[in-house]
């Protein structure tokens, strides 16, 4: 009888994470991001995940900028092929997902809300999601 290794994982949702209303494709919410807030955000890999319920292929279009002090921004479409990232948030179009951010939270939503193109900017409590494991994304080695 083979023996079974079970694996207990951590995840970290420590992490700013705000929905973004849009009618704009995500690279022009991308360079709208980059005016406004001095960010560098290019496109990335897409993000590419398994539906746990349908089984299906998901990809979300996303990209990402690291700044001077370690600060990731990762910028991801919420409506995808096959479906929806964070189920639960479906009325969200795109999520800006910022780890390691030392600055003030409050004056970052106010300026992008200050953005025309961008319906509506909210915090988001991403540990309190139901599908909050689909925010941790891994990074493709080739």
């Amino acid at each position: 009888m083979p023996k079974s290794i079970k694996i207990n994982l951590t995840l970290n949702f420590d992490f700013l994470f705000i929905g973004l209303v849009s009618s704009e494709p995500i690279y022009r919410v991308g360079w709208l991001l980059n005016e406004k807030i001095n960010l560098q955000l290019t496109e990335a890999k897409p993000l590419r995940l398994l539906h746990p319920k349908t089984k299906l292929e998901q990809e979300f279009s996303l990209f990402n900028y690291i700044d001077e002090s370690s600060a990731t921004y990762e910028l991801v479409q919420n409506k995808g092929i096959n479906g929806v990232l964070i189920e639960e948030q479906k009325n969200i179009d795109y999520f800006l997902k910022i780890t390691d951010f030392n600055a003030n939270s409050g004056e970052l939503l106010s300026k992008i809300k200050e953005l025309k193109n961008i319906n509506l900017a909210i915090k988001i409590q991403p540990g309190s999601l139901k599908s909050k494991n689909r925010l941790v994304f891994f990074e493709e080695t080739d």
